[in-house]
């Protein structure tokens, strides 16, 4: 879906506002004690806090914010609660399925990585891998196996912290993928909790490349 000059214009002064309020927040102080992520990955993912929300994003108050970076501009927004009850990560009303960090296609590279998850993605680029991710098991769309047509291998990295769901997600999609292969994260794992636990290292390696 093409976005209108407007809508673009109003994500870019939402991601501005966002980042901006960044610093110091609830949701700078989580992406790093939580996940482990550096300034310069919540800066070039342009990761931001609603402390003042812009109109039509009220009810994201006191979310992280994670908008979708393309080289056409931000195309979409989502957001991650921090506190309180309700669905973890929330999308703005109408919203269509897209993938991540689109950017991880221009890396020229002769394989990809396919995460589950924004952050799991954000942590796979931190890695120093070619990464682009889905926003859940249930937002891929039929027609994205497409983006991956000409890698020599596809690496669908495959969260095991979610009784099975994970596994399925990547059997499910690998079906769909040339040169899909599944590498699994480990029990009670995802790329995030992986890294975190063992260091960028261990993610390298289960993959088996050569960066």
């Amino acid at each position: 879906m093409r976005l209108s000059s407007s809508r673009l214009a109003f994500l870019e002064q939402a991601t501005q506002t966002y980042s901006t309020a960044l610093r110091g927040s609830p949701a700078d102080e989580y992406l790093t004690t939580k996940r482990g992520l550096n300034a310069d990955s919540k800066t070039y993912f342009r990761l931001g806090f609603v402390a003042d929300p812009l109109p039509g994003h009220e009810r994201y108050r006191g979310c992280m914010a994670i908008p979708y970076v393309t080289r056409a501009g931000i195309v979409s927004m989502r957001f991650r609660r921090l506190a309180g009850d309700g669905p973890k990560y929330l999308s703005e009303p109408g919203e269509e399925s897209r993938l991540f960090h689109p950017e991880g296609f221009f890396r020229h590279e002769r394989f990809i990585c396919l995460c589950e998850g924004e952050l799991d993605t954000i942590t796979a680029v931190q890695a120093g891998l070619p990464a682009v991710g889905v926003p859940g098991a249930n937002s891929w769309a039929k027609f994205f196996y497409r983006a991956f047509d000409g890698y020599d291998a596809v690496f669908i990295l495959a969260d095991q912290d979610d009784k099975g769901a994970g596994m399925d997600f990547a059997e499910k999609v690998a079906s769909q993928i040339k040169s899909a292969r599944i590498i699994p994260m480990g029990q009670g794992h995802d790329v995030n909790s992986l890294v975190m636990e063992h260091g960028a290292e261990a993610l390298i390696s289960k993959i088996g490349v050569e960066l």
